[in-house]
Formats: C-alpha cells, structure tokens, sequence
C-alpha cells in the first residue's frame, strides 16, 4: 500500500477549492455590505437646498393681467399656443395687447429656446391671442407666455411633445 496513509479520490481536491471559493465570495460581500452600513450610518446628511423664494405679488391690488394658456401638439412637431388675457379683477378681455411667446425644452434649457414669437389676437374672440410654432425635438417643452403692454405679466405652460404625429 501507500504506507499507511488513505488515497483521496480524485474530485475532492476540486470540491473543496468550489467550497472555498463560495465560502471567500460570501464573506467578501457580506464585508463590503457591512462597510457599507457603517458608511451610510457615519455620514451625516447634508442639509435640504432651500426652495427659491416666492416672488412677491404687489399689495395695492392687482396690477399684473390674467393669462390663460392652452397649449396643443398638432402633429409633424408643430404646437399651436393659445393665451386668453384678461384684466386683473373684473377679468374683461385686454385687446390690442402686444403678447408674444418662448417655448423652450425642460431636458436642455436655452439650447432649443424659440422666441419671441409674436401672438395675434383672433378676430371675433376678445383677449385671445393664438400663435403656431415648430419645436425642434420631441420632447417636454415651456411655453412661456408674457404680455408686454398694457399691462407686463408672464405665465407658463408645459407640453409634452412625445410623436411626430398627433396623439
């Protein structure tokens, strides 16, 4: 025989490098797991960003027009934007008014900024002023809307621009 010592059999030196392996696998993750706990928990919190002041309002009553936006997708990239501009307190529609539009992309501001585009007021509708433009992307876009006489005010409006054809 060998002199006294047992044979191995052949697989078990491969069986015991698999259970080692396995074994050196779990206790690295379990470490990296328990790192990671003792970081998260050490580290303090940064403190929240403070909200953007809201801009003030005049208190002597209202100075600023009522505005009104309707934005629609018309297909091919094309929005038609539509402002319904009214007086502050008794709301009678303001005609005559210079009303232009911006619309700009949420995901890369100022890069597909348009504008001013110049809105005209629709016969036979008072204080509506409509305008069509084409966007140079899909994608969601601001459409800012601002008067600039008589009486200066902006408002805003999201469109969601998602197909080249309507939806």
């Amino acid at each position: 025989m060998n002199g006294g010592r047992a044979r191995r059999p052949a697989g078990a030196d491969r069986s015991q490098f698999w259970q080692g392996a396995v074994l050196g696998l779990c206790l690295g993750v379990t470490l990296a797991l328990v790192l990671g706990l003792v970081a998260f928990v050490a580290t303090r919190p940064t403190a929240p960003v403070a909200a953007a002041a809201p801009t003030p309002q005049p208190t002597g009553g209202a100075t600023q027009a009522a505005v009104d936006i309707t934005a629609e997708h018309l297909g091919n990239l094309k929005v038609a934007v539509e402002a319904q501009v009214s007086a502050p307190g008794s709301y009678d529609p303001i005609t005559k008014g210079q009303v232009v539009a911006y619309t700009d992309m949420v995901a890369m501001p100022m890069t597909h900024r348009q504008g001013p585009i110049v809105m005209a007021e629709v016969a036979g509708r008072p204080g509506v002023y409509q305008a069509t433009t084409t966007v140079d992307m899909i994608g969601e876009y601001n459409v800012t809307v601002e008067v600039k006489q008589p009486m200066a005010t902006k408002a805003d409006r999201r469109i969601d621009v998602q197909s080249v054809s309507p939806k």
